[in-house]
């Protein structure tokens, strides 16, 4: 059970606008189950929390709020969660089965081997539910398979069956025969109606059991199929999704082979359906949750589960031309759910090109040319169908390997993908680096434009695409944070931000810019730190008091005092003027002490003292607002 609050939701509200493009996999974090969150503290948690996902830390300490524990759920994906979980065990219902009859199976072993007359043809073992949670026969089989070596020797049970009573009547089902486990141990299976169900049934048990039950599985599902689709023979497609996922265990035995048989066997499942046939439950209808543009966030269906079969051909270079072709074969079907499947082995692909026969060559030729027009058809789907948006974020996996494009191609890619946030460092690869890679290609190239492209993004002030805007920001950010040296190539696009009104989140980023480019470039940072403060004066506008709820707020205020007062104590009194007119309205700066005491750092001792007593002034003009504001140190 994971209980409400209401400052859970404030923390979801907020992460909601952040990039998490670098999160990789699915995580739970834990909050505290008495989480308060005020509105100005919910971006400094939510950093706190990336940074800590990020160095991949399992909790968090938030000061004056509590920690925070960290889960990762799943690796794929790209998405974080928050609840509070009170301890909880799961029910192991097969290993309670287990419990209460396995012994019952020895005596009954022991029993029924005391009837010796010839004219018994079978002996049967029936076992009776009574267990509350025991509705789900894979329970009972599985717990069975806790006994297999057991079972094995017990010479007198022939068949186990189990009876379950509903509220009118009882029914039975058969769990097991003597000859199907002694047949399976052997790898000796005879295709009945018979074993062939109970192969199925006992099929997702028996692989939990470990690598040597997942050989014979393997030798004998080939032997059942033969010439056979696996839908022919198993009609549960639940567990012919979990025959997919053999594939897992062939792959760590580096048993490509048998992958691509595997593969071949199941490329033409029926499962997804096609969507103008559907029969399930709508919730469950995926091709039209991501025709809505929503994200399933699942790996379901048969052939959804085979795409990631296929990206584990497509991770290795003697095997990526068949995995191209699958992916091919996945693309036509009519299911939205696997054109978007097939990105996932396709961003492999797309990694290893230089693999493909034809790579590098213009005009495009052999399985390049069949990758190129494959990708494209993917641009071109999501360019007529703005809707699939999750389809479009995926796309941009894909163009962050394949980037040997021309300035027409680049063109039609960004067009397509501006409909998703996750495009913005795609518009910043190609309206600034492109240009410095691939010189040993023949493939036309015009930097300005798409430089001007990426330009006149970041100027549109339309509300739909302030999210890529916001992006861009945020890769700035952490473009300078990985490689400071990049600061002049990317000033110039820093100055159009400034030009929008103040809009919380982009200007959030711009200030920890600022704070880390301050003593690189002081000057124009300082430059940028006036406008953003006119900026935030010009949201305030006529009001008398500035709320928590108008979402206006500065991050780094000490960090810059400080760097400005050691770097260029010149701008210092004419910053701090604007600062101490937002603390007039009421707006948290940062803290007192550390802002006013920054003129020690000032070298010149003269300039210190005259601007020493130009911040009494300021101080003691806001300490008549707020007396019991924190005294400074002007010794």
């Amino acid at each position: 059970m994971v209980l409400f609050n209401y400052g859970r939701v404030r923390l979801e509200n907020e992460l909601k606008s952040r990039n998490l493009s670098f999160v990789n996999g699915l995580f739970f974090v834990d909050v505290p189950i008495d989480l308060n969150v005020k509105r100005k503290d919910a971006p400094i948690i939510i950093n706190d929390v990336l940074n800590a996902i990020k160095n991949e830390q399992v909790s968090v300490d938030i000061k004056k709020i509590g920690q925070f524990k960290i889960h990762k759920v799943d690796n794929q994906g790209s998405d974080i969660g928050f609840g509070s979980c009170p301890p909880a065990q799961r029910i192991d219902s097969p290993n309670i089965i287990h419990q209460n009859i396995d012994t019952k199976l020895k005596i009954a072993n022991e029993q029924l081997g005391s009837f010796q007359n010839h004219t018994i043809h079978k002996k049967i073992l029936l076992l009776v539910n009574k267990y509350v949670f025991g509705d789900d026969i894979s329970d009972f089989i599985e717990a069975l398979t806790y006994s297999y070596n057991e079972l094995l020797n017990y010479k007198n049970i022939d068949e186990i069956w189990l009876q379950i009573k509903t509220w009118d009547k009882f029914f039975h089902v058969l769990l097991y025969t003597r000859d199907f486990v002694r047949s399976f141990d052997q790898c000796e299976f005879q295709s009945t109606e018979q074993s062939v169900l109970l192969f199925e049934k006992w099929f997702c048990p028996l692989e939990k059991l470990g690598d040597e039950y997942k050989e014979r599985l393997f030798i004998i599902f080939k032997k059942l199929l033969d010439s056979k689709k696996p839908c022919q023979v198993f009609k549960d497609k639940f567990v012919r999704e979990r025959m997919v996922h053999l594939s897992d265990w062939l792959a760590n035995e580096k048993r490509y082979k048998d992958i691509i048989w595997l593969v071949d066997k199941f490329i033409d499942d029926p499962d997804p359906e096609d969507p103008q046939n559907y029969t399930g439950d709508p919730k469950f209808n995926y091709h039209e949750v991501i025709a809505k543009g929503e994200d399933p966030r699942i790996i379901t269906s048969v052939l959804g589960n085979l795409a990631w079969v296929i990206q584990k051909l497509a991770i290795q270079k003697d095997y990526i031309t068949i995995a191209l072709s699958y992916v091919k074969r996945l693309f036509l079907h009519n299911n939205l759910y696997m054109k978007y499947q097939c990105i996932f082995p396709l961003i492999e692909v797309a990694n290893r090109r230089q693999s493909l026969d034809g790579w590098g060559k213009r005009p495009y030729k052999g399985q390049y040319k069949e990758f190129h027009h494959l990708v494209f058809g993917l641009v071109n789907l999501v360019k007529e169908n703005p809707n699939y948006k999750v389809i479009a974020e995926k796309i941009c996996y894909v163009f962050r390997y394949y980037q040997d494009l021309s300035t027409n191609e680049a063109e039609q890619v960004l067009d397509a993908l501006k409909i998703t946030d996750e495009s913005a460092d795609l518009f910043i690869y190609f309206g600034i680096y492109r240009q410095m890679h691939y010189w040993n290609q023949n493939v036309e190239f015009n930097a300005e434009k798409l430089s001007s492209i990426l330009k006149s993004l970041i100027k549109d002030r339309r509300k739909k695409t302030s999210g890529l805007r916001l992006n861009i920001a945020w890769h700035f950010r952490k473009i300078l944070d990985d490689t400071p040296q990049e600061f002049n190539a990317i000033k110039s696009y820093i100055d159009l931000f400034l030009e929008h009104p103040y809009e919380m989140h982009l200007f959030m980023d711009i200030e920890v810019i600022i704070i880390k480019s301050i003593k690189n470039d002081p000057g124009t940072c300082i430059q940028w730190y006036n406008l953003l403060l006119d900026r935030i004066t010009e949201a305030i506008g006529l009001r008398k008091h500035v709320q928590p709820r108008d979402g206006i707020l500065l991050m780094c205020t000490e960090g810059i005092i400080k760097a400005i007062a050691e770097c260029n104590p010149d701008e210092l009194v004419e910053v701090m003027g604007k600062l101490v007119n937002l603390w007039k309205k009421g707006m948290y700066i940062g803290k007192s002490k550390i802002i006013f005491e920054s003129y020690k750092l000032i070298k010149d001792e003269k300039q210190k003292i005259v601007i020493k007593q130009k911040f009494r002034k300021m101080y003691d003009s806001i300490r008549r607002l707020e007396p019991k504001l924190e005294k400074i140190d002007w010794s």
